[in-house]
């Protein structure tokens, strides 16, 4: 049998987030000038998404089917995520319109519209930071920009659009990732910002880069994966494929198996023209992996309501918020105790409290003004159960939100 899984590399990492910097947009002459009056034309598609070892892709797949067994567990329709841009620039490259991130998000809803996920625009903030710019996967500029950048990740679909390195349109890392809890920052998707509809780059402009590789941050392997070799990607209803295919050769055949090389799934390698399907089975699986390794993504809880209100409510992060940086708990996950770090720009009053997933308010920590500086606050989780909790401080330049994992 075939059925999709699927593993970048392992990471052990704490979460220390904190709030972009704003940026002055570029005219929309410049953009068209710079960017959109010449394509850009690649060798071909190039996702910077890597094979699992078979040995994580049979322990994630046994686990689906333990608790499916266990419970009927599964995400019947799936549900509404919620996506965060962080649009990244280097200052004269990479800006991002309002209107083209829309245009994206009609793009995920129109190609996911069969799968029952559908998506809306949480927030977009932007940055300037040419070493972010150019990020690769696994890499130090990555960590960095996530670490600063990343929203609420249990909840969110965190999108970083920059131009990669080496020649990449993107890449994610799988729900199922060694050493990476469901609320990481490394959880999310990078896509180049010539990809995004109506980009500059030849071929792929038509926003499906996101597509390919939201499917990668839902659970799917490459159609490709594991070549004409049972079990190929582990999905039975995607033909195998020896290779990649480029560009859009109707027809192609190259295993022995039964079937054409399915050129016309997102997860394969061929034009954003070329792209018109996700399979039942896929669809199956990109739930039920969400269920399993996901379970917060399409949960709604006060918390998560909180700080979704005052970052939908504008294009960009606003200079008072940005000098803003809530860190969140240290360490993350934490057993008996763990310190909730802030700084502050200025003297100003401050609340800050803890919320179960239910978004019912278990802890008030502070609640006064307090003045500008670094700030570290101790949370005792006193007969309180195992589980994820969310920390919201509230100011008056905008409400954050991190979530702590609580491990007695």
């Amino acid at each position: 049998m075939k059925l999709s899984l699927g593993c970048l590399s392992s990471f052990v990492v704490m979460a220390l987030l904190q709030s972009a910097t704003a940026f002055a947009a570029p005219s929309v002459a410049d953009v068209l000038d710079s960017e959109r009056a010449t394509q850009i034309e690649l060798g071909g598609r190039a996702c910077g998404t890597a094979d699992a070892p078979r040995d994580v892709t049979d322990a994630a797949l046994g686990r689906v089917r333990a608790q499916r067994s266990r419970s009927g567990l599964t995400v019947q329709g799936g549900g509404v995520i919620d996506v965060a841009f962080h649009n990244i620039t280097n200052g004269a490259e990479g800006f991002v319109s309002r209107r083209t991130f829309m245009d994206q998000i009609q793009a995920l809803n129109e190609r996911y519209a069969g799968s029952g996920f559908s998506f809306r625009l949480r927030s977009i903030d932007r940055v300037d930071r040419n070493s972010w710019f150019h990020m690769l996967p696994g890499n130090g500029n990555e960590k960095q920009a996530k670490m600063a950048l990343a929203i609420d990740p249990a909840h969110t679909l965190n999108v970083y659009t920059c131009s990669p390195g080496q020649n990449l349109l993107g890449w994610a890392y799988f729900p199922f990732t060694p050493g990476l809890t469901e609320d990481s920052f490394y959880h999310g998707v990078v896509v180049h910002y010539g990809s995004l509809p109506d980009g500059f780059i030849a071929n792929y402009n038509l926003g499906l880069t996101l597509v390919h590789e939201t499917g990668h941050y839902l659970g799917l392997f490459h159609t490709f994966q594991g070549g004409c070799v049972p079990p190929g990607d582990y999905i039975d209803d995607t033909p195998f494929e020896a290779s990649p295919a480029f560009g859009c050769p109707v027809g192609r055949n190259t295993c022995p198996q039964e079937g054409d090389d399915p050129i016309h799934n997102y997860m394969d390698y061929t034009y954003d023209s070329c792209y018109s399907e996700f399979t039942p089975l896929q669809t199956d699986w990109m739930q039920n992996v969400v269920a399993v390794y996901r379970p917060s993504l399409l949960q709604r809880n006060l918390a998560d309501e909180e700080v979704a209100k005052p970052l939908a409510q504008a294009s960009g992060t606003t200079p008072a918020a940005a000098s803003i940086e809530f860190r969140g708990a240290f360490p993350n996950p934490f057993a008996r105790e763990a310190t909730l770090r802030y700084s502050l720009p200025s003297r100003q009053h401050v609340s800050l409290n803890v919320y179960n997933v239910a978004g019912q308010r278990v802890a008030s920590l502070v609640d006064r003004e307090e003045d500008a500086g670094e700030h570290l606050v101790r949370f005792e989780p006193r007969g309180l159960a195992a589980g994820m909790y969310f920390t919201v401080l509230r100011t008056p330049a905008g409400t954050f939100s991190r979530s702590a994992v609580f491990v007695p």
